[in-house]
């Protein structure tokens, strides 16, 4: 069975992997990881005390990989955890962490900030409005095939 790739599919393929590329080489730049970075974005948005988890919920990341990074960043001396109301633990930043976030992290912000500081408001909503659309749509879709998936084993096994 052949599917061709349509037009439209081809050129946002290509557009996220330029993005992704773009993205790669800024944080390579500043030799932090896509985890490190998301993790310390995290942590900068939610503010010291967050957990795991609300880093997970923010950032679209698995718990494990928030949990791995984690795991290395107090190894490093980045973060220190404190327990608070079971089964959450608090991160807090380390004068080591504050470094690393002013120095590596905080540029890969300013460089995206003056991205978004360069285009008009029209600009703006029109990027946000059809992205909605798309990861709507696309949310939808994977849902469906998802279910449709389950629905297809499950018949398999009552036969």
């Amino acid at each position: 069975m052949t599917i061709e790739i349509g037009y439209k599919l081809k050129q946002l393929n290509a557009m996220l992997s330029e993005l992704d590329n773009i993205y790669q080489s800024l944080l390579k730049a500043n030799n932090v990881s896509e985890s490190e970075f998301i993790v310390m974005f995290s942590i900068n948005e939610l503010g010291e005390g967050c957990s795991q988890k609300d880093i997970a919920a923010c950032s679209y990341i698995s718990k494990k990989t928030v949990n791995s990074t984690v795991k290395k960043f107090e190894k490093d001396g980045y973060i220190t955890l404190k327990a608070a109301k079971y089964p959450n633990i608090q991160i807090f930043l380390t004068d080591k962490g504050r470094k690393f976030m002013e120095e590596s992290i905080m540029p890969i912000i300013q460089v995206e900030n003056k991205v978004l500081e360069n285009m008009t408001d029209n600009e703006f909503e029109f990027l946000t409005t059809y992205y909605r659309i798309y990861i709507k749509g696309f949310k939808n879709s994977v849902d469906n095939y998802i279910k449709s998936k389950k629905i297809s084993k499950k018949e398999k096994i009552k036969c």
